[in-house]
């Protein structure tokens, strides 16, 4: 781990997250403990090289270093945290996005079974970081020191990483997405629909419509992709898009609270500092001191 440490080191010389001449992957570093920041994640490998990291979902956390990857599965509503991290031994990382097509061809390729049980589990798991794909990590990263070599190769080590994943201890998740893909991809469609109409009060029977599922089919469902109901998951997404509205907008939190579909700016606040730790001007004021703005 520490040559992938010192390779995102060299590459990665400014703060934050950043693609890369590889499609899909991202390098990140960051020289402080974070305050917690929001995003919503796309199906996801983040490999730790230096430092450690914890992600929330739904008040459930998961925090993984140089000896744990996360995995993520489907676009889910986050909060992360970066929980080591200093000057002279920044928190150092990458991101590769899955390719399901690709994870999907390989099963074909490889006869490797479809899961049919135990029951889907939610779309974001900590697995161990075993020296084989660690090594097909590295590879891929040392692509970037020669440029000439990326179209032909990149893809190829991709590969070998989604087949690794799928032989690890998590590659059941991945079988079991691929295998329910139909079913997860109408899950997918209403995770879309609620980030479209994040500030609407949400009506079970048009969701399911959305999804093209019976409501207790799709309450079944979404609860097992996202480990939480439909509601939660609005929930999550609103207080996310208030906390940008407060930090990009320089609005103040009762225009903002009805802005993303609250009738309650009080009910705005408790539920804003549940998720965040703080109120939320306290908590404006403090991601604008950690940004520097």
């Amino acid at each position: 781990m520490t040559r992938l440490a010192e390779l995102i080191d060299d590459m990665c010389p400014r703060e934050g997250s950043h693609a890369t001449a590889i499609g899909g992957l991202f390098l990140t570093r960051y020289s402080t403990t974070d305050v917690p920041r929001n995003s919503l994640h796309e199906a996801v490998l983040c490999v730790v090289a230096q430092g450690a990291k914890s992600t929330l979902l739904n008040e459930q956390r998961f925090r993984y270093d140089p000896n744990k990857y996360l995995l993520v599965s489907l676009d889910l509503p986050l909060v992360g945290q970066i929980e080591e991290a200093s000057r002279s031994k920044p928190f150092l990382g990458l991101s590769l996005v899955l390719d399901f097509d690709e994870i999907a061809s390989l099963m074909r390729e490889s006869n490797l079974p479809h899961e049919t049980a135990p029951p889907l589990r939610p779309g974001l798991m900590i697995g161990s970081m075993d020296d084989d794909l660690l090594d097909a990590v590295l590879r891929l990263t040392l692509l970037l020191k020669k440029p000439d070599r990326i179209d032909v190769l990149a893809p190829l080590v991709k590969r070998e990483i989604f087949y690794k994943l799928l032989l690890s201890e998590q590659g059941s998740l991945l079988r079991r997405m691929v295998a329910d893909s139909g079913k997860v991809e109408r899950v997918a469609a209403g995770l879309a629909w609620l980030r479209r109409n994040v500030a609407r009060p949400v009506k079970m029977e048009e969701l399911a419509r959305e999804m093209r599922m019976s409501p207790s089919a799709m309450h079944s469902w979404f609860r097992a992709v996202t480990s939480m109901s439909p509601l939660q998951y609005q929930k999550q997404l609103r207080l996310q898009e208030a906390r940008r509205m407060l930090l990009c907008e320089s609005l103040d939190a009762a225009t903002v609270s009805r802005r993303v579909g609250y009738e309650s700016a009080s009910q705005f606040s408790r539920e804003y500092r549940r998720l965040f730790g703080v109120p939320p001007m306290q908590d404006v004021e403090r991601l604008r001191t950690a940004s520097g703005l």
